[in-house]
This record gives C-alpha cells, sequence and structure tokens, in this order.
C-alpha cells in the first residue's frame, strides 16, 4: 500500500497539491507579514516549475522590482555547495584527489601541520579539517581592495586546533579552501573557472563568484533594519570567495533546481558524473552512525519536518537564502530574501513543504525496556557543561560565545541517579539512558546522543551527526566568566572612582593628599583596568551594527588596540604593588589583606581577559 501511495505521487504529484492560487495568497501573506523588502520563491518538481513567485522590490530608493533574468542576488552558503560540484569536476578530470595530503600540491607547505596529521581534499569537503574559525578581515568594502583567492588563503589561514577527520566544525576556510585547490591545479582563476565547468554547461549564464559592474547594476540590494527603518547596503567582496560570493538569478536558480532533482542532470550537462553526484549528496562523514544527518561533500544531509533533505541555508548581512532537495519526491526548493532575516523563509519553506510533498509516514515505536549498557564508567563522567565547537578560539571575536551570537552552551545532568538529561529549546529535558559505551537513547522519543573519549576522559558530546560540543571546566564556562568579569568590572571602577574621590576630597579641605605607593600602585591598577571597560562603548560606536555580524568583516578600528595593551599595564603595576606589599617594614594586616584583594582581583581578571583573547592584538 505504501508503495502504491509512493508510486502514485511520483507519477502525477498534482494528485497531492495543485492550489497554486492559494499558494500564491498565502505566500504573498507571509511576505506582507514580514520585513524584507523583496523575495524570491521557488519549488521545481521532476521537470516541472510548480513555484515561481517574485515579491517586492530590489531596491526600494529606486523602486526598482526584481526581474528574474537579470537581477542578481546573494546566495551566502549555498555557494560552498555549488562549489563542491567544480571541486569534484577537478577530482573526475583527476587534477585533484580526496586523500592526497593539500601540501603535495605545492611546491612549499601551504598547511603547516604542526605535529598533527595532514589536511586532505576530503576533510576540507567535510567541514573535518579542524581548523579554528576567524573573521576579522575577511571583506572589503570595494573591488580595490579585495584580496584575490590566493592571496586570502595565505593570509587569512587559521590555526589547525583539532585533528583532522575526528570533528565536524562549520569551516568558512576550509570550505573555500577546496575551491582554491581547484584553481591552482587548473591554473585558472577560481571565477572563470567555475563558469567554465559549472554554469556555462548548466546554463547559468547570470550566475557568477565575481559579478562585474555591468551586473552589479542589477543587483538586489541589501539591507539592515535599524530603530529607523532598513539601512541600504553597499556590495562588497567576501575573501573567502568559494565559501559564500556566488549571486546568481531567479531563472538561474530554477534551473540549478531542475538539474539538481535528475539524477542524470549533471553528468548529462556534462558536468559531474552520477555516481559522483551521488556521492556528492550521500553521508560522508557523521559522528557516529545512529545519529541524525550528516555532510555530504559540502551539501548538508538532515530531516526537516519528517522528510530527508539535502541542502544548504546561507546568510550575509543583506541577504538570506535556503535551497533544499527532497530527492524521495525528485522535488527541490530554493528562497531567497534581502535582508539577513529567516522569518520569510522559514514560514515558506513550512508552508510549502506541508502543501506539496505528502505527509511522511512515520513508523510508531513501541517504547520498550531499553537494553542498557553498564560499566564501571559512571553516569557523572557525561555530564557538564558543553559548547558547540564552532566559535572563534584564538582570536578577539570569541567574546561572542559570551554575547550568545556563537559557541552555544549546554548542560548535562543526571535524573534520578540512571537517566542522563539534555535541555530541549523549550524548557524540557531529553531523558536517556546509555545504550551503548558511547551512545545514550531518549526514553521518550525517537533521540539519541553520543559522547567521544581521549586518553580516559569524556571530551565531545554529539547532539547530531554534525554538531559537536566540547566539554568545559567549570571555570570555563560563561555562567563563571560572565558574572566575574561584571564583579570585577564593579570592584576596579568603584576602586579607582573611590580613591579619585579621596583624592579630591582631601585637596578640597587643603589636607594634604598624600597617598602611599601601595595606593597609587592600586589606583593605577583599577584606572587601566576600568579605563578599558569603559572605552569599549566609543570602539563598537565607531562601528556601524551591521558590521558587527560579519564578525568585524573589514577590520578593527585603532582604539581596540589600545584597550587590549591596557590589561598588560594593569599586570605590570601589580607585579609592582606585590613586591612593595612585601617589602614594607610594617605591616598593617587590614592594608595588607586590602591589597592581597587587589593583587589576586588583578591576576584572575588578566587571565579571564586572556581567556577571551582580550589581551594582546588577537585581530
Amino acid at each position: 500500500m505504501k508503495l502504491l501511495f509512493y508510486t502514485l505521487f511520483m507519477v502525477n504529484p498534482f494528485l497531492f497539491a495543485d492550489n497554486s492560487d492559494s499558494l500564491h495568497n498565502e505566500i504573498n501573506t507571509i511576505f506582507a507579514d514580514q520585513p524584507a523588502p523583496g523575495a524570491v520563491v521557488i519549488w521545481v518538481q521532476n521537470d516541472t516549475t510548480r513555484i515561481f513567485e517574485i515579491l517586492g522590490y530590489a531596491n526600494i530608493t529606486e523602486s526598482r522590482e526584481i526581474d528574474s533574468e537579470k537581477t542578481i542576488f546573494r546566495i551566502g552558503s549555498i555557494s560552498k555547495a555549488v562549489n563542491a560540484i567544480g571541486v569534484l569536476n577537478r577530482v573526475e578530470a583527476s587534477l585533484l584527489h580526496m586523500d592526497r595530503d593539500i601540501n603535495s600540491y605545492f611546491d612549499e607547505p601551504f598547511i603547516q601541520n604542526r605535529l598533527m596529521n595532514p589536511v586532505t581534499l576530503r576533510h576540507l569537503l567535510t567541514h573535518t579539517a579542524g581548523f579554528d574559525d576567524m573573521f576579522i578581515g575577511k571583506s572589503s568594502r570595494t573591488r580595490e581592495n579585495a584580496l584575490s583567492l590566493k592571496e586570502a588563503m595565505h593570509s587569512l589561514q587559521p590555526r589547525r586546533i583539532m585533528e583532522p577527520g575526528e570533528i565536524s566544525s562549520y569551516s568558512n576556510y576550509g570550505a573555500a579552501l577546496s575551491g582554491y585547490l581547484a584553481e591552482h591545479v587548473s591554473g585558472v582563476e577560481y571565477y572563470a573557472l567555475m563558469d567554465s565547468i559549472v554554469f556555462r554547461p548548466l546554463g547559468m549564464f547570470h550566475s557568477s563568484f565575481d559579478p562585474d559592474q555591468q551586473a552589479l547594476k542589477h543587483f538586489m540590494t541589501g539591507y539592515f533594519p535599524d530603530l529607523d527603518g532598513l539601512i541600504e547596503l553597499q556590495y562588497d567582496y567576501l575573501h573567502d570567495t568559494p565559501a559564500g560570493t556566488m549571486v546568481s538569478t531567479a531563472r538561474d536558480m530554477e534551473t540549478f533546481l531542475k538539474v539538481m532533482v535528475d539524477p542524470d542532470g549533471l553528468e548529462n550537462a556534462g558536468v559531474l558524473t552520477r555516481g559522483m553526484t551521488e556521492e556528492m549528496m550521500r553521508i560522508q562523514f557523521t559522528h557516529h552512525p545512529k545519529l541524525s544527518g550528516g555532510f555530504g561533500y559540502l551539501w548538508n544531509i538532515f530531516e526537516y519536518n519528517g522528510h530527508r533533505v539535502v541542502g544548504h541555508d546561507g546568510g550575509y548581512i543583506g541577504s538570506a537564502a535556503r535551497m533544499f532537495l527532497f530527492p524521495e519526491y525528485n522535488a527541490a526548493m530554493f528562497i531567497a530574501v534581502n535582508l539577513m532575516d529567516f522569518s520569510l523563509i522559514n514560514r515558506v519553506t513550512q508552508l510549502l513543504i506541508s502543501t506539496l510533498l505528502p505527509e511522511p509516514v512515520i513508523e510508531e515505536k513501541d517504547r520498550v525496556d531499553f537494553q542498557r549498557f553498564t560499566d564501571q564508567r559512571p553516569l557523572n563522567d557525561f555530564t557538564g557543561t558543553w559548547r558547540n565547537t564552532r566559535y572563534t578560539k584564538h582570536s578577539f571575536t570569541k567574546f561572542g560565545v559570551m554575547l550568545g551570537i556563537m559557541g552555544q552552551e549546554i548542560v548535562t545532568g543526571i535524573e534520578n541517579d540512571t537517566l542522563l538529561t539534555l535541555p530541549r529549546p523549550d524548557g524540557t529535558y531529553h531523558r536517556m539512558v546509555r545504550t551503548e559505551p558511547y551512545l545514550f537513547e531518549s526514553i521518550d522519543e525517537d533521540y539519541r546522543i553520543a559522547f567521544r573519549e581521549s586518553e580516559g576522559r569524556i571530551t565531545h558530546l554529539f547532539t547530531g551527526g554534525t554538531s559537536a560540543f566540547e566539554k568545559l571546566h567549570p571555570l570555563e564556562t560563561t555562567r563563571i566568566q560572565l558574572p566575574f568579569l561584571a564583579a570585577a568590572n564593579v570592584f576596579f571602577s568603584v576602586l579607582s572612582a573611590g580613591l579619585i574621590i579621596v583624592f579630591l576630597t582631601r585637596k578640597f579641605r587643603k589636607t594634604t593628599p598624600v597617598f602611599t605607593r601601595l595606593s597609587l600602585f592600586e589606583f593605577a591598577i583599577a584606572f587601566f583596568y576600568s579605563f578599558s571597560f569603559l572605552l569599549y562603548l566609543p570602539a563598537f560606536a565607531m562601528i556601524p551594527e551591521y558590521e558587527l555580524h560579519i564578525g568585524f568583516g573589514y577590520g578593527l578600528p585603532w582604539l581596540f588596540y589600545v584597550i587590549t595593551l591596557m590589561p598588560y599595564a594593569a599586570l605590570g603595576f601589580t607585579i609592582l604593588l606585590t613586591v612593595q606589599l612585601f617589602r614594607e617594614k610594617e605591616r598593617n594586616w587590614p592594608r595588607f589583606i586590602f591589597s592581597v584583594v587587589v593583587i589576586l582581583f588583578s591576576v584572575a581578571l588578566f587571565l579571564s581577559l586572556n581567556y577571551w583573547n582580550s589581551v594582546g592584538w588577537r585581530f
């Protein structure tokens, strides 16, 4: 019966959904209820375009509407999925090899291995190369200031922080490096290479990784919301080109979707064989075979509302986009807006899937008693605070963890001494039992998490095939760090202000304002810390809010260089205070204890700022 149902749907999808007018009205209603000025919504099935909606404006000031043939728009990180097609084309041309050390393609070592195993193309295409995440200086405002792909790959190379092939950590740099390899072995600039081996064979004549000035006249302007409305953004130039700079048109994306829903589409166009296409869109990496989802070759593979999806999202200031393929139904969807806001995208995705795809067949499973795995390891080993591995570890932008922008932290606990708990977004908890040495299954639903051990200790938690969390020491957690930083800021601000008040009061009363060396050193410590905290306000005010959303993509204002040197001055005076304190011949114990408190606070604060990369020029 299920086979008959599936066959009927594939032969005649109109049996299940042919309410175009209704969908048109609902999509327009959703569009009217969100802030983006313009949007593109496409749904194709087999060789038929079921939905092709062009909504709103490409530019508000000019009252310029979206031209489906000419208006180009950013697709963000969907670029990675298209880049993978070009890179794998070079693999099939025997110019690149999946498991060869990347350094072997260059006369001089390109990647410093630093006692780690070599990085391969397979690692780059599955986000498992182990690179740190970097944001500062990744963009330029003008073409003249933009770096070439070769220059960017050398100057922006982040540290390697994990052994390759072990942990997935989404990497713009790694994806871009795969494109640079394709450029390097082909002897052709990347944008021209992709044009010749991907876009032209597929008939995507208005798509590019480097649009010229003529094409940019038709650019779908990006916008950023603020209190006064929408700020119009200028087109800028990302340096990690293959990871996010592709632009396209509505018609080109319609063409691309039709190629991708055809299992032989890329092969018929002479781009990739069917076998390689299937490899690209099959799970190539997952943290555990029983976890949900995984990475293909720069394509995400996951479940959405009960349907298997192969796709990618893309977002950059002034743009957001989504491309989902539903292989079981030969269907695909593309949505783009000119605002970094997924409200329309999420609502339209839900509408299209619920209307145009059949209800997924979910087999009900009887919840039986699990075969619990038991050994000598206590359940406490799997508890603690865990941080998502995608955050900047060695750069100033690590502070984004404290702001909740990246590096989400979650806490696992124990219930009734037998169940491991993990919080859900709604505040409730998954309750899980251990069924394998490193696998836990929920007793309430079909949900699993896994762990990894290294040198006898549990180091990582995996909530999905691509999502990884590292275990934190309690002192590293934001619930400890944030209160401490706030307390230290208050302590040194009050201390510096108090000493100034005492000095001015004595001077006003014409009392000799004599300060001991201890007091002067304490004031200097408090001043440098509190003043550095204070300077963050004008420093951040020097940067438009939208630039903060790309992590200082155009670089940092000079004031940050001053701020991050001040803790060194405070530490220097802390050393002087310590020396002076123990040189005092007559010891006033209350005075001595207060100075010790200042020293301890100062050292602890310096170590905390150093942990957050807020000491020195880690830009």
